[in-house]
Protein backbone atom coordinates (compact mmCIF):
# COMPACT_ATOMS: atom_id res chain seq x y z
CA UNK A 1 0.00 0.00 0.00
CA UNK A 2 1.91 4.08 -0.85
CA UNK A 3 1.97 6.56 1.36
CA UNK A 4 0.06 9.45 0.78
CA UNK A 5 1.78 12.40 -0.42
CA UNK A 6 1.66 15.24 2.50
CA UNK A 7 2.09 18.51 2.65
CA UNK A 8 2.61 20.13 5.82
CA UNK A 9 3.80 23.87 6.35
CA UNK A 10 6.94 24.58 7.22
CA UNK A 11 7.66 23.89 11.08
CA UNK A 12 10.27 25.20 13.17
CA UNK A 13 13.17 22.92 13.56
CA UNK A 14 15.96 21.98 15.53
CA UNK A 15 18.65 19.28 15.23
CA UNK A 16 21.04 17.51 17.67
CA UNK A 17 22.90 14.92 17.33
CA UNK A 18 23.23 12.86 20.46
CA UNK A 19 26.82 11.33 21.28
CA UNK A 20 28.20 11.15 24.87
CA UNK A 21 29.72 14.46 25.95
CA UNK A 22 26.14 15.86 24.88
CA UNK A 23 24.56 14.41 28.32
CA UNK A 24 24.61 16.96 31.18
CA UNK A 25 22.76 14.57 33.58
CA UNK A 26 24.59 11.55 35.20
CA UNK A 27 22.08 9.72 34.66
CA UNK A 28 21.59 9.83 30.66
CA UNK A 29 25.74 9.98 30.86
CA UNK A 30 25.20 6.09 32.34
CA UNK A 31 22.57 5.50 29.77
CA UNK A 32 25.20 6.24 26.66
CA UNK A 33 28.03 4.28 28.91
CA UNK A 34 26.51 1.21 29.69
CA UNK A 35 23.75 0.20 27.12
CA UNK A 36 25.21 1.05 23.56
CA UNK A 37 25.28 -2.11 21.79
CA UNK A 38 26.02 -2.56 18.07
CA UNK A 39 25.87 0.23 15.79
CA UNK A 40 22.13 0.47 14.46
CA UNK A 41 21.61 -1.13 11.23
CA UNK A 42 20.13 2.58 10.05
CA UNK A 43 20.48 5.62 11.34
CA UNK A 44 17.89 6.21 14.42
CA UNK A 45 16.29 9.51 15.17
CA UNK A 46 14.05 11.16 17.77
CA UNK A 47 11.83 13.96 16.71
CA UNK A 48 11.10 15.09 20.53
CA UNK A 49 12.82 17.61 22.37
CA UNK A 50 12.28 16.66 25.53
CA UNK A 51 14.68 15.12 27.66
CA UNK A 52 12.61 12.45 29.09
CA UNK A 53 12.69 10.78 26.22
CA UNK A 54 16.03 11.43 24.99
CA UNK A 55 17.11 10.15 28.40
CA UNK A 56 14.66 6.88 27.89
CA UNK A 57 15.80 5.78 24.40
CA UNK A 58 19.55 5.97 25.32
CA UNK A 59 18.96 3.05 27.38
CA UNK A 60 17.69 0.92 24.61
CA UNK A 61 21.70 0.98 23.56
CA UNK A 62 22.03 2.80 19.96
CA UNK A 63 22.96 5.93 19.07
CA UNK A 64 20.75 8.76 17.69
CA UNK A 65 20.31 12.00 16.97
CA UNK A 66 17.22 14.45 17.83
CA UNK A 67 15.12 16.65 15.26
CA UNK A 68 12.92 18.85 17.30
CA UNK A 69 10.11 20.79 15.42
CA UNK A 70 7.17 22.78 16.23
CA UNK A 71 4.56 20.10 14.24
CA UNK A 72 1.96 18.78 16.75
CA UNK A 73 0.78 22.59 17.06
CA UNK A 74 -0.55 21.96 13.50
CA UNK A 75 -4.48 21.19 13.41
CA UNK A 76 -4.46 20.49 9.53
CA UNK A 77 -6.71 17.49 8.88
CA UNK A 78 -4.19 14.62 7.75
CA UNK A 79 -4.47 11.78 4.64
CA UNK A 80 -7.12 9.55 5.23
CA UNK A 81 -4.49 6.66 5.22
CA UNK A 82 -3.09 7.88 8.02
CA UNK A 83 -6.36 8.53 9.96
CA UNK A 84 -7.59 5.18 8.97
CA UNK A 85 -4.39 3.57 10.55
CA UNK A 86 -4.61 5.40 13.99
CA UNK A 87 -5.04 3.06 17.22
CA UNK A 88 -8.90 3.87 18.22
CA UNK A 89 -9.05 6.55 21.19
CA UNK A 90 -12.38 7.84 22.45
CA UNK A 91 -11.10 11.45 22.03
CA UNK A 92 -11.02 14.28 19.32
CA UNK A 93 -8.56 13.25 16.44
CA UNK A 94 -6.45 16.84 17.27
CA UNK A 95 -5.89 15.47 20.76
CA UNK A 96 -5.20 11.94 19.49
CA UNK A 97 -1.33 11.50 20.94
CA UNK A 98 -0.75 8.73 17.72
CA UNK A 99 -1.48 11.47 15.02
CA UNK A 100 0.73 13.89 17.22
CA UNK A 101 3.86 11.47 17.22
CA UNK A 102 3.17 11.11 13.59
CA UNK A 103 2.93 15.01 12.90
CA UNK A 104 6.26 15.29 14.56
CA UNK A 105 8.13 12.29 12.72
CA UNK A 106 6.79 13.42 9.53
CA UNK A 107 8.12 17.23 10.02
CA UNK A 108 11.87 15.56 10.35
CA UNK A 109 11.95 13.07 7.36
CA UNK A 110 13.30 16.24 5.18
CA UNK A 111 15.84 16.58 7.87
CA UNK A 112 17.19 12.61 8.04
CA UNK A 113 15.94 10.79 4.61
CA UNK A 114 17.99 7.93 5.52
CA UNK A 115 16.89 6.85 9.04
CA UNK A 116 14.16 5.52 10.80
CA UNK A 117 12.28 8.39 12.70
CA UNK A 118 10.58 7.81 15.72
CA UNK A 119 7.76 10.34 17.37
CA UNK A 120 5.74 10.48 20.42
CA UNK A 121 3.30 12.31 22.09
CA UNK A 122 1.98 11.93 25.42
CA UNK A 123 -1.40 13.29 27.37
CA UNK A 124 -3.18 12.93 30.74
CA UNK A 125 -7.17 12.26 30.37
CA UNK A 126 -9.31 12.42 33.22
CA UNK A 127 -12.88 12.14 32.86
CA UNK A 128 -13.49 12.52 29.39
CA UNK A 129 -11.30 15.60 29.28
CA UNK A 130 -7.83 16.11 28.22
CA UNK A 131 -5.09 17.57 30.59
CA UNK A 132 -2.30 19.42 28.62
CA UNK A 133 0.99 20.98 29.86
CA UNK A 134 -0.63 23.66 32.15
CA UNK A 135 -0.12 27.66 30.84
CA UNK A 136 0.54 28.80 34.53
CA UNK A 137 1.14 27.81 38.03
CA UNK A 138 -2.49 28.32 38.92
CA UNK A 139 -3.85 25.92 35.61
CA UNK A 140 -1.35 23.44 37.48
CA UNK A 141 -3.08 23.92 40.68
CA UNK A 142 -6.74 23.18 39.12
CA UNK A 143 -5.44 20.30 37.42
CA UNK A 144 -3.42 18.41 40.41
CA UNK A 145 -6.82 19.35 42.47
CA UNK A 146 -8.66 17.61 39.70
CA UNK A 147 -6.10 14.64 39.92
CA UNK A 148 -6.34 14.43 43.46
CA UNK A 149 -7.28 10.87 44.98
CA UNK A 150 -8.26 9.93 41.71
CA UNK A 151 -7.56 7.48 38.81
CA UNK A 152 -6.89 8.75 35.61
CA UNK A 153 -5.14 7.47 32.26
CA UNK A 154 -1.89 8.35 30.74
CA UNK A 155 -1.49 7.62 26.87
CA UNK A 156 1.58 7.78 24.93
CA UNK A 157 1.38 7.50 21.06
CA UNK A 158 4.05 6.98 18.76
CA UNK A 159 4.85 7.01 15.48
CA UNK A 160 7.88 5.43 13.08
CA UNK A 161 8.20 6.10 9.84
CA UNK A 162 11.11 4.75 7.66
CA UNK A 163 12.13 7.66 5.80
CA UNK A 164 13.65 5.48 3.13
CA UNK A 165 10.64 3.89 1.61
CA UNK A 166 8.11 6.67 0.56
CA UNK A 167 6.15 3.61 -0.42
CA UNK A 168 5.52 2.45 3.12
CA UNK A 169 2.62 3.59 5.74
CA UNK A 170 4.04 4.47 9.14
CA UNK A 171 4.47 1.96 12.36
CA UNK A 172 1.74 2.95 15.40
CA UNK A 173 1.19 2.41 18.73
CA UNK A 174 -0.70 3.56 21.50
CA UNK A 175 0.25 2.45 25.12
CA UNK A 176 -2.24 3.47 28.20
CA UNK A 177 -1.62 3.18 31.42
CA UNK A 178 -3.57 4.22 34.85
CA UNK A 179 -2.01 6.53 37.38
CA UNK A 180 -3.86 6.72 40.93
CA UNK A 181 -2.88 10.15 42.60
CA UNK A 182 -2.93 10.07 46.70
CA UNK A 183 -4.88 13.26 47.85
CA UNK A 184 -3.41 15.96 48.24
CA UNK A 185 -3.80 18.90 50.43
CA UNK A 186 -3.78 22.38 49.32
CA UNK A 187 -0.54 22.96 51.18
CA UNK A 188 0.49 19.44 49.06
CA UNK A 189 0.15 20.91 45.70
CA UNK A 190 1.32 24.74 46.31
CA UNK A 191 4.65 23.25 47.38
CA UNK A 192 4.75 21.30 44.66
CA UNK A 193 3.94 23.66 42.00
CA UNK A 194 6.50 25.73 43.91
CA UNK A 195 9.02 24.15 42.57
CA UNK A 196 8.15 24.73 38.93
CA UNK A 197 8.50 20.99 37.82
CA UNK A 198 4.71 20.81 36.75
CA UNK A 199 4.42 23.80 34.53
CA UNK A 200 6.57 21.56 31.08
CA UNK A 201 4.15 18.29 32.30
CA UNK A 202 1.57 16.70 30.75
CA UNK A 203 -1.01 16.79 33.83
CA UNK A 204 1.21 19.15 35.67
CA UNK A 205 3.29 16.23 37.33
CA UNK A 206 6.71 14.26 36.56
CA UNK A 207 6.24 10.89 37.84
CA UNK A 208 9.74 10.58 37.29
CA UNK A 209 10.82 13.24 39.22
CA UNK A 210 9.70 14.98 42.37
CA UNK A 211 5.95 14.08 41.09
CA UNK A 212 6.57 10.75 41.55
CA UNK A 213 5.70 11.29 45.18
CA UNK A 214 1.75 12.33 44.22
CA UNK A 215 1.41 9.04 43.04
CA UNK A 216 0.20 6.03 44.66
CA UNK A 217 -0.13 3.68 41.55
CA UNK A 218 0.55 2.68 38.39
CA UNK A 219 -1.12 -0.22 36.19
CA UNK A 220 0.75 -0.76 33.36
CA UNK A 221 3.61 0.92 31.40
CA UNK A 222 5.60 3.46 34.06
CA UNK A 223 7.35 4.75 30.94
CA UNK A 224 4.44 5.24 28.82
CA UNK A 225 3.93 7.45 31.85
CA UNK A 226 7.31 9.36 31.22
CA UNK A 227 6.79 9.57 27.66
CA UNK A 228 8.50 7.24 25.91
CA UNK A 229 6.86 3.61 26.79
CA UNK A 230 10.20 1.32 25.83
CA UNK A 231 9.00 -2.05 25.41
CA UNK A 232 6.24 -0.89 22.56
CA UNK A 233 9.23 1.30 21.30
CA UNK A 234 11.58 -1.58 21.15
CA UNK A 235 8.58 -3.21 19.33
CA UNK A 236 8.06 -0.47 16.43
CA UNK A 237 11.82 -0.28 15.75
CA UNK A 238 12.77 -3.94 15.50
CA UNK A 239 9.12 -3.66 13.36
CA UNK A 240 11.21 -0.75 11.24
CA UNK A 241 14.28 -3.11 10.70
CA UNK A 242 16.67 -1.45 13.38
CA UNK A 243 19.34 -3.80 14.97
CA UNK A 244 21.91 -3.75 17.70
CA UNK A 245 18.68 -2.60 20.32
CA UNK A 246 18.89 -3.66 24.07
CA UNK A 247 16.42 -5.36 25.55
CA UNK A 248 13.73 -2.97 26.67
CA UNK A 249 13.07 -4.34 30.35
CA UNK A 250 17.08 -4.02 30.91
CA UNK A 251 17.05 -0.35 30.06
CA UNK A 252 14.04 -0.24 32.21
CA UNK A 253 15.75 -1.81 34.96
CA UNK A 254 19.05 -0.29 34.22
CA UNK A 255 17.28 3.66 34.22
CA UNK A 256 15.20 3.21 37.56
CA UNK A 257 18.86 1.67 39.20
CA UNK A 258 20.77 5.12 37.40
CA UNK A 259 17.93 7.26 39.18
CA UNK A 260 17.98 5.62 42.59
CA UNK A 261 14.49 4.26 42.08
CA UNK A 262 13.38 0.65 43.38
CA UNK A 263 11.75 -1.62 40.94
CA UNK A 264 7.80 -1.50 41.42
CA UNK A 265 5.86 -4.47 41.43
CA UNK A 266 5.53 -6.32 38.27
CA UNK A 267 2.66 -6.76 37.49
CA UNK A 268 1.07 -4.11 37.61
CA UNK A 269 3.88 -1.64 37.03
CA UNK A 270 5.47 -3.05 33.54
CA UNK A 271 8.49 -1.34 31.79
Amino acid sequence: MKAMPVRMRAGRMREQRVQKSDFDGLTTQHAMNSTVTDEPSVPLALASASPRRRELLAYLGVPFRIIATDAEEHDHLPPPAIVAALPPLALPLFDHPTLRAWRKAHAACASAPDSVIIGADTIVALEGDVLNKPVDPDDARRMLRRLSGKTHTVYTGLAVIDARRTDALPLFDLVASQVTIDTLSDADIAAYVATGEPLDKAGAYGIQDLGGRLVRSVVGSYTCVVGLPLVATWRLLRAAGMTGLRDPAEGYRRWLRDRGKEIPPCPPTLP
